[in-house]
């Protein structure tokens, strides 16, 4: 095995791009120069936008090629054809949902520019493809050889596939279903409750209908799923007299990065900031002009129907009508076999009938079969995603206006962005495609032959949420609900708890103007306002024993804060799950609690707001009969639970427990599992603090235990007062080469907060570079 690993560490090296000299790239007009700093972020400057973005795919794929391959063929459903029988579920669910089908109706509906964008991309990106000395060591692992589509509805399909990873609410719908079918319309709510009343915290969208002073008192929950920061100040708030803009998108923690760094600059476009590896153009930064951020809205953009076949299974009943199905057949190539598997799709008029869902996040698993009625799927996603020409146009604009006119066309997925200019303005808009129902909120499956749910349309986008130049002096957004009462349209009804905007809110209010520092401290913080106020009634009950009262005196005046060093916060995660598995999994039976709660990909619904709730109005469903002393009696035997894992995991003396040694975010390929890889294709292990509450985003899977598996995939610092007053950082690094030495350089800047300057000015960026490169056209 050692020989074999060395031999990989020189296919590791081998593949390694060049960063300095002369290369070919075809399809080009003029030379394009490429210039890295230290970490490897290239600054790519062309003569026109489409030699621009044909350099942007050649460079990332040089970097990234084979995550680039790997995704379009999970969005494809083609992840069989490299890796065998094991992605068949993957697969299926795949192609039955149709990310394929919605890439073909989403290429189909975009305009020639957005064409003639993402075909310069693709064929940069095969450029190098064809061009390379040595594929990746993956290809070497797998025994594969490299291969990408070159069509654009397969690469248009990565957008879909992006879109249904950022959508609400099929998961919460299924689970409401089965909660009320097993238990009735009152577990319902008991496990989905609002917060408590006197809850008070800002939003970002307040305009079209004005709500006070930016201030709410309620906001339902939101399906479990990824999640984001953003705030900008004022100058009159900031040191500088110009805005701050900060923001930091939450995804799975990955190896390599999610996003790709990257300054790309043309006559006429210019951005730096952080682009998908599968699409041109930058998503989240900055101009010399503007910066922008995004947070995920949240909004219901899925619905399942509740379909009635006729006996053969090829008709649906509308109304009073059958109407046939449309079959999709659809071949799946799986590596090792000689043909393919043929997989038929069945759609209704609403969309594809289900028959499986998906749980997890560290490693996703496709229950197959786990839909036990027929249930179509109608989806925003299906048919719009966002048109590549959209983020020129953001890029292009001149004001507060002009840049909201851009975001008309950002179809999907829905975000929340916030904006900062040179000139002095902030400003917010909600953006994306929702469905319009009249006499029904979208939380429940709903009968599909009636004719009564059929979606009406559009909301308009003049009537979604927007904001400009508060006299409060700041915007913040943090996945919560961003409208108040008065607001005439249902956006969504699954909406994050208010944990994270509550205490963004508070940090912004605690001194007058802030600085590039202040903003950095606050993306790292991990003070949990749900730990502190469930902290304080858990504490109150009266222990059983002494080992339990040493342990209730941790928490006792503890100020909710999950420090890495904490000992206090092991005993609340693992107290409170522990309430979770006598609570809920008694009632809910164990497939049940496992995709409600135990590999959900958010707790903090059950910190935040269904665990006070219980607790609050303990019933004889959760705790038995008896009212406070039954739920007292609970609390204590699942405080021995948590006290038994932890002195079992971490010893018998608290003061020597740390949060950091079960909390620990692990940044490896997923093919650093094979037996002997881990040493190469692992990047490092990160003690982190914080939990999904808090603004340093660690959500983890409970139920296999207390690994973080989404954190913040990338943190951004825009100081409007210059050009060059932008930092960012994104773990393990931007090569995907464990041969390179940008494999995992700045992890260690992000788990310490820290970031990397991204310049924009020729002299900055000039200062910065280290390797220069040219790309020429060939002949």
């Amino acid at each position: 095995m050692v020989d074999i690993l060395e031999e990989l560490r020189a296919v590791a090296a081998a593949a390694v791009p060049p960063w300095e000299g002369e290369l070919e790239l075809p399809g080009l007009t003029e030379p394009v120069e490429v210039l890295r700093d230290e970490h490897g972020v290239p600054h790519i400057t062309a003569a026109s936008l489409e030699d621009l973005l044909r350099a942007q795919g050649f460079v990332v794929a040089s970097e990234r090629l084979f995550q680039l391959e790997f995704l379009l063929r999970v969005a494809n459903g083609r992840l069989s054809g490299l890796l065998g029988e094991l992605a068949l579920p993957a697969d299926r669910f795949a192609r039955t949902v149709g990310w394929n089908r919605a890439g073909a109706a989403i290429a189909a509906g975009w305009d020639a520019v957005s064409l003639r964008m993402l075909a310069a991309y693709r064929e940069g990106a095969l450029a190098w493809l064809r061009s390379m000395a040595t594929p990746p060591v993956e290809y070497a692992i797998l025994g594969a050889q490299p291969h990408l589509p070159e069509d654009d509805a397969s690469w248009a399909a990565a957008s879909a596939w992006m879109s249904w990873n950022l959508s609400g609410n099929l998961d919460e719908e299924l689970v409401r279903a089965e909660v009320a079918e097993r238990l009735g319309p009152e577990a319902v709510r008991d496990l989905f409750p609002g917060p408590p009343a006197d809850v008070r915290f800002p939003i970002a969208g307040r305009r079209p209908w004005p709500g006070g002073l930016d201030l709410l008192a309620q906001a339902p929950p939101r399906p479990p799923g990824r999640g984001s920061n953003a705030w900008v100040v004022a100058g009159s708030r900031s040191a500088t007299g110009a805005p701050l803009l900060a923001n930091d998108p939450h995804l799975a923690v990955l190896v390599p990065s999610f996003w790709f760094a990257c300054h790309l600059k043309s006559p006429d476009y210019e951005a730096a900031g952080v682009a998908l590896p599968f699409a041109p153009g930058v998503v989240i930064g900055r101009t010399p002009h503007h910066a922008w951020g995004l947070t995920n809205v949240g909004g219901d953009t899925q619905d399942l129907y509740l379909e009635r076949l006729d006996a053969d299974g090829a008709a649906a009943r509308f109304r009073d009508a059958w109407e046939p199905l449309t079959v999709h057949r659809e071949p799946i190539a799986v590596r090792g076999r000689d043909e393919p598997e043929i997989l038929e799709v069945r759609e209704t008029r609403h969309g594809p009938i289900l028959g499986a869902y998906v749980v997890g996040i560290a490693q996703p698993e496709v229950v197959e079969g786990g839909v036990r009625e027929t249930y179509a799927l109608r989806w925003v996603g299906a048919s719009c995603a966002i048109p590549p020409v959209t983020l020129v146009r953001m890029a292009r604009a001149v004001d507060f206006a002009s840049f909201r006119e851009a975001l008309r066309t950002w179809d999907s997925p829905g975000q929340n962005v916030i904006y900062a200019d040179g000139d002095g303005h902030i400003g917010y808009q909600c953006t994306g495609r929702y469905p319009i129902r009249r006499g029904w909120d979208g939380t429940m499956p709903v009968p599909g032959w009636d004719g009564e749910h059929e979606w009406s349309g559009w909301i308009p986008f003049e009537e979604l949420p927007w904001d400009a130049d508060p006299a409060e002096g700041f915007l913040a957004t943090a996945n919560n609900r961003i409208h108040d009462d008065g607001y005439p349209h249902l956006i969504g009804v699954d909406w994050t708890p208010p944990s994270r905007i509550r205490r963004i809110a508070e940090l912004l209010a605690t001194a007058p103007v802030h600085t590039v520092e202040t903003f950095a401290a606050m993306q790292v913080d991990v003070v949990s306002i749900p730990a502190r106020e469930l902290a304080a009634v858990l504490a109150a009950i009266e222990p059983a024993d002494e080992r339990q009262a040493r342990a209730l005196a941790l928490l006792r005046g503890w100020d909710g804060e999950l420090g890495r060093d904490s000992a206090a916060a092991c005993l609340y995660a693992a107290w409170c799950h522990r309430i979770a598995e006598r609570t809920l999994r008694p009632a809910l039976g164990d497939a049940l609690f496992t995709h409600a709660y135990g590999r959900a990909t958010s707790t903090g619904r059950w910190r935040a707001q269904t665990l006070p709730h219980l607790l609050a109005h303990p019933s004889p469903r959760w705790f038995g009969e008896g009212g406070e002393a039954a739920r007292d009696d609970v609390l204590r035997r699942a405080l021995d639970d948590a006290l038994d894992e932890l002195e079992a995991r971490l010893g018998a003396d608290p003061s020597r427990w740390r949060w950091g040694d079960l909390h620990r975010a692990v940044f490896a390929s997923p093919l650093a599992a094979v037996p002997g890889l881990g040493e190469l294709l692992s990047a490092g292990v990160v003690a982190l603090g914080g939990d999904d509450d808090t603004v340093l985003q660690g959500a983890y899977e409970p139920e296999r235990r207390y690994e973080a598996v989404v954190v913040p995939s990338c943190r951004q610092i825009h100081d409007l007062s210059t050009p060059d007053g932008s930092s960012l950082v994104h773990p393990p690094g931007q090569s995907g080469h464990p041969g390179s030495p940008a494999w995992a350089d700045l992890l260690g800047a992000w788990a310490g907060g820290e970031r990397i300057p991204l310049p924009i000015s020729e002299e900055a960026v000039r200062a910065v570079g280290r390797h220069r490169q040219v790309l020429r056209p060939t002949g």
